[in-house]
């Protein structure tokens, strides 16, 4: 029987900028099993400090456990490296310290990606994804990708350094419902705002809901390129996704009214936490 640990809460993630004993007096993980919930702080700072070569060991442990693929990479990985983000807008990690973390989480994803692909449920809808031209980087847009493929999306993943003119033969031959972009370095950031240009350019812009994410990307940067959405992490892009393949579906991309609805989800997710909060 698969091993049931909540992932969708919204977290405070604070004790991740100081050491794994302060991780393990928190909240988080708390309807876990006890040497589960050690275990998932162990993968977080596993992935924070980079220790690549036995990022497998704890990944392996985890699955014995019982512990689902999903909740693996919505879970520990993806707080580890929403740590290791937050370390890299804020200069307290540089390019190396981050491409450490990069190979933590690309040893675990190797691994579990099967077991996601297995997880996959009912297919609703199609995505495009891709690390703007001019960008190696990848981890981020990986872990989205595979999670939404195990919340039954179709994706299509691009790769790396992806001009303007990639994701326009994509979406000509996949007919996603939405791309998302993905940079990590600002010197690349501004490529996201020519491809969503050069998408409207060939009359497509309407066709897709575009998603922006990375780094340094923000939700004024989003507003600023005219993006339909901005999504801080891959749980966020996944609520997002499903939004626009379901209630909003019949809206069109770059509708201001899209970009409403998706900003009115983080609101209420903003309210949730707080409510959350208050209570605790």
């Amino acid at each position: 029987m698969p091993l049931t640990i909540d992932t969708d809460r919204e977290y405070d993630l604070e004790d991740l900028q100081y050491d794994i004993e302060d991780s393990r007096e928190t909240d988080r993980w708390c309807d876990a099993p006890p040497d589960v919930k050690s275990l998932f702080h162990e993968i977080e700072w596993n992935i924070i400090d980079g220790e690549h070569t036995i990022t497998t060991d704890f990944i392996n442990k985890a699955l014995s456990f019982k512990v689902t693929a999903r909740t693996l990479v919505a879970g520990p990985m993806a707080a580890g490296i929403a740590e290791v983000g937050r370390r890299f807008k804020m200069d307290e990690y540089f390019l190396p310290e981050v491409m450490m973390s990069a190979k933590c989480m690309h040893e675990a994803l190797d691994l579990i990606r099967p077991l996601i692909q297995a997880e996959k449920c009912e297919e609703v809808g199609t995505v495009i994804v891709g690390t703007v031209q001019g960008d190696l980087h990848d981890i981020g847009k990986k872990i989205v990708a595979m999670m939404l493929e195990a919340a039954g999306f179709t994706v299509h993943d691009l790769g790396v350094t992806v001009p303007p003119e990639r994701f326009i033969e994509a979406i000509r031959e996949y007919k996603p419902q939405i791309v998302g972009f993905s940079a990590l370095l600002t010197t690349t950031m501004n490529m996201q705002w020519e491809t969503v240009k050069a998408i409207d350019a060939e009359g497509l812009r309407q066709n897709v809901k575009i998603f922006v994410g990375g780094a340094p990307i923000s939700q004024a940067w989003c507003d600023k390129i005219g993006a339909d959405a901005y999504a801080m992490d891959a749980l966020v892009a996944v609520e997002k996704a499903k939004a626009c393949v379901t209630g909003l579906s019949n809206m069109k991309g770059g509708d201001p009214a899209l970009h409403e609805a998706m900003l009115e989800i983080d609101r209420l997710r903003e309210e949730v936490k707080a409510s959350a909060t208050a209570v605790g």
